[in-house]
């Protein structure tokens, strides 16, 4: 292989598929890039074997053909520091070469034939294209309910985020089993059904992704085994979780909520931060606090073994008086992406019974979460 490419665009695409590379001490090959010429083109590949992410971008000129795998850390920091706009990539005698007006190096490779065939070519999962959406609005989606999604791969069932439609509504929904997430975005057009859990991992890649990248179109295709994600030069296939997802349904269908808060979501951030400070080291109950309503009165207390905190705030409130141990940090992360100036509603069943929370005039972006055990 004798390449000669843009420095920075090399730089680019490096950068994207790294972000599924992560260190296999089992099978080294899989922490490394994948390299290829393609016609004009030079095509990367990346992959932990449950996601993978293939790049590609126009060179200056392809001397000679062929096909590499290297270990990208140091290609990518040596390359950051390089002032040229143009390098030459060459293979010799099993090495790989960078050379720069007033600069060479030199990298070993690993042969390519054990790096891991795993893409399908997409042109056969075209038939079935789910839908496409706008780069920023699923990032946006995803940022803001993947951190109620289980973190534990102990159970697959939650550790992902489900996508379902129905008609042109598409729907997304975490859970962790002590609380729920659940958003809903209509599209222009959706074809077939969508179905898919998609792991937590890809679904954090596939956020840092869309976050670098220039606002873009998504297309989405889906099958049994994998959802593909098109974006532009740049195709992310991960597999699907084929677990059941529990019954996000039959929890959202709750109608027993018989009492409502209503409170200006910054300030109630404000005090949920504070609260946090003396409840994040609770040995009992971690991040638990005592939530007391009656009238228009709203007491918060918060203990910790060396100090205690008590905020009261006037409010609206229609209902009983109530009193329900909460998880202040869950609440503060389904707060905070919330509109600063608005309104939120919280309702109220029973201390025992789940809480619902949600922006005045919004039901299209839910959150549920259970009630910790009530401390006398």
């Amino acid at each position: 292989m004798i390449v000669r490419v843009k420095r920075q665009e090399f730089l680019k695409r490096l950068k994207i598929v790294e972000k599924v590379i992560s260190e296999n001490k089992i099978k080294p090959i899989i922490s490394c890039t994948y390299l290829e010429t393609k016609g004009d083109n030079l095509f990367f590949c990346g992959t932990n074997l449950e996601t993978t992410i293939t790049t590609e971008t126009k060179v200056e000129e392809i001397i000679e053909e062929g096909r590499i795998v290297f270990q990208h850390q140091l290609v990518d920091e040596y390359l950051r520091e390089i002032r040229d706009e143009e390098i030459v990539l060459s293979v010799r005698d099993n090495n790989l070469y960078i050379e720069s007006s007033d600069s060479a190096s030199e990298f070993s490779l690993m042969n390519p034939e054990d790096f891991p065939n795993i893409i399908e070519n997409v042109e056969s999962v075209k038939d079935k294209k789910n839908f496409k959406i706008n780069s920023v609005e699923l990032a946006n989606i995803l940022e803001k309910v993947k951190f109620a999604a289980s973190t534990s791969s102990d159970n697959l069932s939650i550790n992902c985020i489900r996508m379902e439609n129905e008609g042109k509504k598409l729907k997304f929904a975490t859970t962790d089993t002590y609380r729920l997430v659940f958003l809903e975005k209509e599209l222009d057009e959706i074809k077939g059904n969508v179905e898919v859990s998609i792991p937590l991992n890809t679904a954090e890649a596939l956020t840092k992704l869309l976050k670098n990248m220039e606002e873009v179109e998504i297309v989405v295709y889906s099958t049994e085994k994998q959802i593909y994600f098109k974006i532009a030069e740049t195709l992310m296939v991960s597999r699907v979780i084929d677990l059941v997802f529990p019954n996000y349904k039959g929890i959202l269908g709750n109608d027993a909520y018989n009492k409502t808060l209503i409170i200006n979501n910054e300030v109630f951030l404000k005090v949920l931060r504070r609260i946090i400070i003396f409840v994040k080291n609770n040995a009992e109950s971690k991040y638990g606090a005592t939530f007391e309503i009656e009238g228009k009165l709203l007491k918060i207390n918060g203990v910790n073994d060396i100090a205690r905190i008590n905020e009261q705030l006037e409010v609206e409130y229609e209902g009983e008086k109530i009193k329900i141990s909460l998880n202040a940090k869950f609440i503060s992360e389904f707060i905070q992406n919330l509109d600063k100036d608005s309104d939120i509603i919280l309702n109220f069943i029973s201390p025992n019974s789940s809480v619902r929370i949600r922006q005045e005039g919004e039901n299209n972006y839910l959150y549920v979460v259970m009630p910790l055990a009530l401390k006398d």
